[in-house]
């Protein structure tokens, strides 16, 4: 159980990283879509295209409001 939540915790923050990432990534390289940046990030960081894209709608209110926040 121990290894399980260490699993989740170091998946719980790579998801974290990679959200910040796409921030960052919509501010410098503003001709590309939510779509290609988040594919982008997908390989660049080798996660679970279908976890991923669930962490990313259920923190999309938090990711929009450190874009705003930051000026990304």
């Amino acid at each position: 159980m121990a290894q399980e939540l260490n699993e989740r915790e170091k998946q719980e923050r790579m998801h974290q990283a990679a959200l910040l990432k796409i921030a960052m990534k919509m501010r410098r390289e503003k001709l590309k879509g939510f779509e290609e940046i988040f594919s982008d990030i997908l390989k660049e960081m080798h996660l679970d295209e279908d976890e991923f894209r669930r962490y990313v709608n259920n923190h999309l209110q938090t990711l929009m409001a450190t874009v705003k926040k930051r000026g990304y």
